[in-house]
């Protein structure tokens, strides 16, 4: 594998826009539908990925005793097994088109990225560092793997990995922990989540000019898990601004931010997913010991 490209380092300290100021009043959105897809007491299935024509959900599960992944049809509730092993598969991802599937294992005692076709074929390993490598996510046009890795200076910087070429590039490089980040649709921006030891927020890197924009700055709050609307309009994400973790969206300027579940006391909403219709939205529920799948139709 090539390594990083140090001369095209987009250096997060050195470029941020200047603070908006405080963020905008939150509205309240009535989705509709809200739909339990999945429950196992006491088990995890975590990190939900709809598919592009929204009928099959992509997942981990702890229902085995190790985080395996698994792929389940909504119309049926059918579900299959894609990985048989006794090691820890998770932080999963599909692509675009739904051929392939990223994920975190440490089936070679260490978090490493692999990816491999959804029927479990051509599986193959694309890191190799002692450094902890997780969230991987694909590029919408499928050439690039995006993911976190604590090897540049002990915290987790995004990197960028060409699936052809194997070329690794650096995309952020500050002692902040930045995760989660996701392509917008015109590949123009990144989405990911910035965490500087007294908060997390959600902010949106420009690519061409290296520009770091905060859209939630919610002093003491946590923030997670954005994604971009497929049509680039949204950006969906988890907050704690309520002071339990519910599902939010906001447009990329930072108008506009809407509250789409409140969760109830002892739950926690999170890893929201918007399929490509713009309307139907999958989440993960954490409740009563167990985190669940259920999904909502947003306006």
């Amino acid at each position: 594998m090539k390594t990083a490209t140090p001369l095209l380092l987009l250096l997060l300290t050195a470029c941020v826009f200047p603070d908006r100021g405080p963020a905008a009043t939150t509205a309240m959105v009535e989705p509709t539908g809200d739909t339990l897809l999945l429950h196992e007491p006491g088990v995890e299935n975590a990190y939900p990925r709809l598919s592009q024509d929204g009928t099959r959900i992509l997942y981990q599960s702890d229902r085995t005793g190790t985080w395996q992944l698994f792929i389940m049809d909504i119309a049926t509730g059918a579900q299959q097994r894609i990985t048989h092993d006794a090691h820890n598969n998770n932080f999963v991802d599909w692509s675009a088109d739904n051929e392939w599937v990223a994920f975190v294992s440490d089936r070679d005692g260490n978090e490493e990225i692999y990816r491999m076709r959804t029927d479990g074929r051509d599986m193959e390993r694309l890191t190799t560092d002692a450094a902890r490598d997780i969230h991987p996510y694909f590029s919408p046009d499928g050439k690039y793997l995006l993911f976190n890795s604590t090897r540049g200076n002990g915290s987790l910087d995004v990197y960028r990995l060409d699936l052809a070429t194997r070329e690794l590039l650096r995309l952020t490089d500050t002692p902040m922990e930045e995760t989660c980040a996701r392509y917008s649709p015109d590949m123009k921006h990144i989405v990911l989540l910035r965490n500087d030891a007294t908060r997390d927020d959600v902010v949106i890197l420009d690519l061409s000019t290296g520009l770091v924009d905060d859209l939630t700055r919610t002093p003491t709050v946590t923030d997670g898990w954005p994604m971009y609307s497929a049509d680039g309009r949204w950006i969906y994400y988890s907050t704690m601004a309520s002071g339990r973790h519910s599902i939010h969206r906001v447009h990329p300027d930072g108008t506009g931010d809407e509250v789409i579940t409140q969760a109830a006391p002892g739950e926690e909403d999170g890893r929201a997913f918007i399929g490509r219709d713009g309307h139907t939205l999958i989440y993960n529920k954490r409740h009563g010991g167990a985190i669940d799948i259920r999904r909502v139709h947003v306006r």
